[in-house]
């Protein structure tokens, strides 16, 4: 779970008003992933499945991320 005080690409600009969304406060955050070693080589996957951060969102977001390191 994360809790979010202010995001301001759904609250809308904080000095003026503009445009905004009725976002939830708390949201979920499932996470998985691989990781593949060879020597010194490291390559991570990873995936994350967010419940809706506001009010009106047709689905869950799902973004991951590719990691390639090196130990040296």
């Amino acid at each position: 779970m994360r809790a979010v005080a202010r995001n301001i690409f759904l609250d809308g600009n904080s000095f003026t008003d503009s445009r905004s969304v009725d976002r939830k406060p708390l949201t979920g955050d499932l996470q998985g992933g691989l990781v593949f070693t060879a020597g010194r080589v490291r390559l991570s996957v990873t995936e994350v499945l967010r419940s809706e951060e506001f009010k009106g969102q047709d689905k869950p977001d799902i973004f991951g991320a590719i990691s390639l390191s090196y130990a040296y």
